[in-house]
């Protein structure tokens, strides 16, 4: 029998799946195709909203122990995971990785024995010293979208670290090497869009949990699948999508972020017109006039769209660099 679940495109669902450890667990291991032993929550962040497209971002990073299946050694790696809905300016994701390398505290405390003068005693001790580890860094990113310049029809695509020496020959030990580990990082993409039903792989079969083919003709934001017939790793990872179903606080919040998404597209359609109308009215001078009410028409609505964003808690400052305007004249323009 088909049950419904809360879909996991949207923010609020996917962040619900993956506070719960066990279902964070499965899809991680899945994606990395390596057993995880330990995960935990590093940065639970609330979607980042693009000032000038809309764009939501959710980032989510966790700290997790590995299992390496060639050597069964263990190793703490922390994991960037980026979801976004619609098409996203690179440059976010470029940043937010960038920040992450800075960071100090995305790294393992560890002790090495080291000589050590006693401030006290005046002698040398040969004692632990803390020394902070920097971690390998796993870049996922989930989009709702395809790649926007070239079509590549996958659904999962790995860049995992290959070095090479001068005449391409593989360096595989080069791996164990904490210098190259820690100045180098692995890269997964999710493609939403070409994730099918009845997937063959098992990391597929786990990201039908994603799959839109199952959307349900009473509402997007529910799946509809028989979970019964999936195996069993993908009963569990989808639980929290059943029980999010039945909760208010959830899907209010997928209402809301229904509204944004309709409100942003219809804005940019809206600017996006504005400037064909200015064009228009320079090349067109003696029709200026008509124009011109057309252009006030349209700047209205802009107004309205201002308010709007206002209403959902945008800062002025980002609702003046999304229409391209001084934060004063913005302010102007809404009265405040």
């Amino acid at each position: 029998m088909a049950q419904y679940l809360a879909n996991p495109i949207y923010d609020s669902a996917f962040k619900y799946m993956m506070q719960n450890e066990r279902s964070a667990t499965l899809l991680l291991s899945s994606l990395l195709q390596r057993e995880i032993t330990k995960l935990d929550i590093i940065a639970n962040d609330t979607p980042v909203i693009e000032e000038k497209s809309g764009v939501r971002i959710l980032r989510l990073d966790f700290a997790a122990t590995v299992i390496n299946p060639d050597t069964n050694d263990s190793e703490v790696i922390t994991i960037e995971l980026q979801k976004s809905y619609l098409d996203t300016e690179i440059m976010r994701f470029r940043t937010y990785l960038g920040r992450k390398y800075a960071d100090p505290n995305i790294a393992e405390t560890t002790y090495e024995k080291s000589w050590r003068k006693n401030p006290d005693t005046k002698k040398f001790e040969y004692v632990d010293v803390e020394k902070k580890k920097p971690l390998h860094i796993v870049a996922i990113y989930i989009l709702g979208h395809t790649f926007q310049e070239i079509e590549i029809p996958k659904p999962i695509i790995y860049n995992f670290s290959n070095p090479v020496g001068i005449e391409s020959e593989p360096i595989a030990d080069v791996m164990k090497s904490h210098f190259f580990r820690s100045l180098t990082h692995d890269t997964i993409i999710v493609q939403i869009p070409y994730l099918k039903k009845n997937a063959k792989t098992k990391v597929e079969q786990m990201l039908e949990a994603f799959c839109q083919d199952y959307t349900s003709s009473q509402s997007p934001q529910l799946l509809e699948m028989n979970i019964a017939d999936k195996p069993q790793d993908f009963q569990e990872l989808v639980r929290p999508l059943v029980y999010a179903v039945a909760d208010s606080e959830v899907r209010k919040v997928m209402d809301i972020e229904d509204e944004m998404s309709a409100y942003f597209q219809n804005y940019k359609s809206v600017t996006d017109e504005v400037e064909v109308l200015k064009e228009m009215a320079e090349e067109y001078k003696g029709q200026a006039e008509e124009y011109k009410e057309k252009l006030q028409e349209k700047e209205a609505q802009i107004v309205s769209s201002m308010k709007t964003m206002l209403s959902f808690g945008i800062p002025v400052e980002k609702i003046a660099e999304s229409f391209n305007k001084d934060v004063n004249e913005v302010k102007q323009m809404l009265g405040i």
